[in-house]
């Protein structure tokens, strides 16, 4: 029977620590609030999505800090273990495993106007058999989302991350893994200012993304002095 679960990644908002490449134009206390608004539309968007989130949080002391920022007591916490992004990502998908989840979704929080159809294809794809692992590319080479039937060891070995290689590598694992692979539609994170332009233009254009992003909306609006016109 299927239990579905969605991972969250995230850091703590801690200025210095998050959304660092958006310095400047924006301040390190500005990079930390947005990066709250991310996570805070991310997960109430998820929420929505599928019964079971399951928050990874680092730093080891920055559970209390997010607990408070998303205001909900039927999260599942754990905290992210590993030397790199592979490691955590296998610490975190074998934990919900052992939980007796299946399939499991992973995402970041970079993505706050992602379309829920995307998660909910990803859902679907897995809890019917039809694929044994779902990839949500990026625009810069990387993916926005992951999720798995089954805990398959390697899938996250040997791969460039934070590179524009970390999809096809971890897609090209899949494939010596055998494992069939489902591609979702191609996404977009946002880590420079020319993304945060992009997700500005994206949120003043339409309303449904304003409406999966309602608190980096408002924050983009209450500071938009802060953001230069264009790239």
């Amino acid at each position: 029977m299927s239990r579905p679960a969605c991972i969250v990644l995230v850091k703590a908002p801690r200025a210095g620590a998050v959304k660092t490449r958006l310095v400047p134009p924006l301040t390190s206390d500005e990079a930390a609030g947005l990066a709250a608004c991310f996570a805070q539309d991310t997960v109430a968007g998820l929420r929505r999505v599928v019964p079971q989130l399951i928050v990874a949080y680092a730093p080891p002391d920055g559970r209390d800090t997010l607990e408070a920022l998303f205001a909900a007591d039927d999260l599942c916490w754990f905290e992210q273990q590993g030397a790199d992004l592979g490691a955590r990502l296998m610490a975190a998908v074998s934990h919900a495993f052992r939980l007796g989840h299946s399939p499991v979704i992973v995402t970041g929080t970079d993505s706050p106007t992602l379309p829920a159809s995307f998660v909910r294809q990803a859902v679907a794809a897995l809890s019917t058999a039809q694929a044994d692992i779902a990839l949500g590319p990026t625009d810069d080479g990387g993916y926005y989302l992951v999720g798995l039937r089954r805990a398959s060891r390697g899938l996250f070995q040997n791969v460039a991350w934070s590179t524009p290689l970390a999809y096809l590598h971890t897609a090209r694992n899949a494939a010596r893994l055998g494992l069939r692979t489902l591609e979702l539609p191609r996404w977009y994170d946002v880590d420079t200012c020319a993304d945060l332009l992009r997700l500005r233009e994206e949120l003043s254009a339409n309303e449904e993304a304003r409406l999966r992003a309602p608190a980096t909306h408002r924050w983009l609006l209450a500071h938009a002095s802060s953001l230069p016109a264009s790239a």
